[in-house]
């Protein structure tokens, strides 16, 4: 389901971005100083690569980069990629066993964030008394943890970098449009508004174009980043269950007989 949910975030993501395209190639001059100019021209996609200049295309890469991280990031969020379900029902079941052996096998024949960082705290197990081992366990994994935290963000991250810069790209366009159409008018291009109908049309196209694809950016930032504090806090909360039952927390080993919970009496009252 939650699935189902990320890919139909995926999908109204693009189609903003396709659709913001083409409403901008569609929409024709509004300049009509007159009821005999002849109808504006529809302008197509290219139409407005051409008009907005040289900003185009550094703002065509942030788009391309926009769509490569959007799915890349997609697929290494997965389940199988981060926490897969079979594998951990698994794994609980050998820490409830105390099969040390099949932990083992379990963490390392599976790659994942979960299994790996699983992998590195058992690594720090004395099989003779798991209970003490606990605490650099939990270390092992905090850090393998927090190394696989660091791969994941690494990609997340262009994200914040794509919505950063396209604003400021297409900025730059902007002023550089400005820049032209005043170089017209001092040229005398005063009173002749097609003199000047191009650098104001790169002006406006580029500030549009570094929004369209800032937008879904900062969109499907925040997204993938909820969703990886999201596995990691389910990931701790399963790191937490196998370990006690690994370790036997809250146990006593009788001498010859199974483990045996403690129960506190409560306070207040004796037999």
């Amino acid at each position: 389901m939650r699935k189902n949910k990320c890919l139909a975030g995926l999908l109204l993501g693009l189609t903003l971005v396709c659709s913001a395209m083409t409403v901008m190639a569609q929409t024709p001059d509004a300049a009509a100083p007159d009821a005999q100019a002849a109808p504006a021209k529809n302008m197509t996609l290219w139409d407005l690569i051409v008009v907005g200049g040289w900003a185009m295309w550094p703002l065509g890469a942030c788009s391309f980069g926009l769509i490569m991280m959007v799915v890349i990031n997609y697929r290494q969020l997965g389940k199988n990629k981060m926490m897969p379900p079979e594998v951990i029902a698994q794994l609980k079941t050998a820490a409830k066993a105390q099969d040390l052996q099949k932990l083992w096998t379990l963490a390392n024949g599976t790659k994942s964030l979960f299994t790996n960082a699983l992998a590195t705290g058992l690594r720090r197990i004395d099989p003779d008394d798991p209970a003490a081992s606990k605490p650099k366990m939990e270390d092992a994994i905090a850090e393998a943890v927090g190394r696989e935290e660091s791969q994941a963000s690494y990609w997340i991250n262009f994200l914040s970098l794509i919505t950063a810069i396209s604003p400021m790209v297409g900025l730059l366009g902007t002023v550089s449009g400005m820049i032209g159409a005043f170089q017209k008018i001092a040229g005398g291009g005063m009173g002749k508004p097609e003199l000047l109908a191009g650098n104001i049309g790169e002006a406006l196209i580029t500030t549009a174009a570094g929004l369209i694809v800032a937008i879904p950016s900062m969109f499907f930032y925040f997204l993938f980043r909820n969703r990886l504090n999201h596995i990691l806090q389910m990931a701790e909360d399963s790191f937490s269950t196998i370990l006690e039952d690994l370790t036997g927390t809250g146990l006593t080993i009788e001498d010859e007989g199974a483990p045996v919970v403690e129960d506190a009496a409560p306070a207040g009252k004796t037999n």
